[in-house]
């Protein structure tokens, strides 16, 4: 009775597998906005790169010379459940942004994918994907935008406010996840859980992502990519270009 219960309770939700297909729909649209500024055959970084699906992306479409970083490599990221991806470890090194265990001037492209939000320093990250950098290499960062963060609120609270009301009244006897009770209105950050959403909707902006950027590169592109859904839940629509609204935004990026 209970795990019937609990089904139909947690129906809004995605299975892992389905998140997973939907965030590959999501990457594999951002990549063709922007593939065309890595050159051929450069020697590549992916700063976070999860499980090496950009790796294998930029391997594929760009015949580049890959490497990838990430602090729990294999844990996050598209490409590692459900399908039959997979790509060569040993390509990744355990390490964070903050500290990128190359030498200066090694990479011919870096390129970071919704991984800066999540950093514990943004200054010294951006400053250590500098140092790595070539003098006329290129930079690639991708960050969630304030639309996906209004994205995720309305989802939160079309298909999770029934689920935490629920968790909140009977966490002891389902063993429910755990809720505040004003995490009913105002979820907590995609970064921080320390944080609210109302975050995100201040540090997703383009302008602010690009008022940080530019304090360490000179940026030449700003890209808006699509318009995706919150992948974790029921899609409240389907993936789509837009002029002027996007999930995310993809900064083209050279050394000042």
């Amino acid at each position: 009775m209970k795990k019937f219960l609990y089904k139909i309770l947690t129906f809004t939700l995605l299975s892992k597998d389905k998140t997973n297909q939907y965030q590959m729909l999501a990457r594999d649209t951002e990549w063709q906005a922007i593939k065309d500024f890595i050159p051929k055959g450069s020697k590549f970084l992916d700063v976070g790169c999860g499980a090496g699906y950009s790796m294998k992306s930029a391997k594929e479409d760009c015949a580049c010379h890959v490497f990838g970083i990430d602090p729990e490599p294999n844990l996050h990221g598209v490409g590692r459940i459900g399908s039959n991806y997979s790509f060569e470890m040993e390509k990744i090194t355990k390490a964070v942004s903050e500290s990128i265990p190359f030498e200066n001037e090694t990479f011919d492209v870096v390129y970071t994918s919704h991984v800066l939000e999540h950093v514990s320093n943004e200054t010294q990250s951006l400053e250590e994907m500098k140092r790595v950098l070539k003098a006329n290499g290129v930079l690639i960062i991708g960050v969630p935008t304030a639309t996906m963060a209004l994205i995720n609120w309305f989802s939160n609270l079309l298909f999770l406010t029934h689920y935490k009301i629920f968790a909140l009244t009977l966490e002891k006897v389902f063993n429910t996840e755990k809720y505040r009770w004003w995490e009913l209105f105002i979820p907590p950050s995609h970064s921080h859980s320390n944080r609210t959403i109302i975050y995100d909707l201040k540090h997703y902006r383009v302008k602010a992502w690009n008022q940080s950027i530019s304090k360490v590169f000179k940026i030449e592109k700003v890209i808006l990519p699509c318009l995706y859904p919150y992948p974790e839940f029921l899609q409240l629509f389907k993936i789509r270009k837009t002029k002027h609204f996007s999930s995310s935004v993809f900064f083209i990026c050279k050394k000042p």
